[in-house]
């Protein structure tokens, strides 16, 4: 499907990763303040601005 066109992959995976952060977002705030979702927001915050050309974001 994005074979052919690299930046709809990357925009694709930048939807699917803002998608899992809103989802984990939400649960915060629903009181959802595990040390697991803390790690999860955290790891997929940096694989985001990864994606969004901030490399070093990775290395945290």
């Amino acid at each position: 499907m994005y074979d052919d066109d690299p930046h709809a992959f990357l925009a694709a995976e930048v939807r699917c990763l803002t998608k899992r952060l809103d989802a984990l977002y939400a649960a915060q705030w629903r009181g959802d303040r595990t040390l697991l979702t803390r790690q999860r927001i955290e790891r997929l915050e940096a694989l985001l601005a990864a994606f969004q050309g901030h490399p070093e974001a990775l290395a945290a």
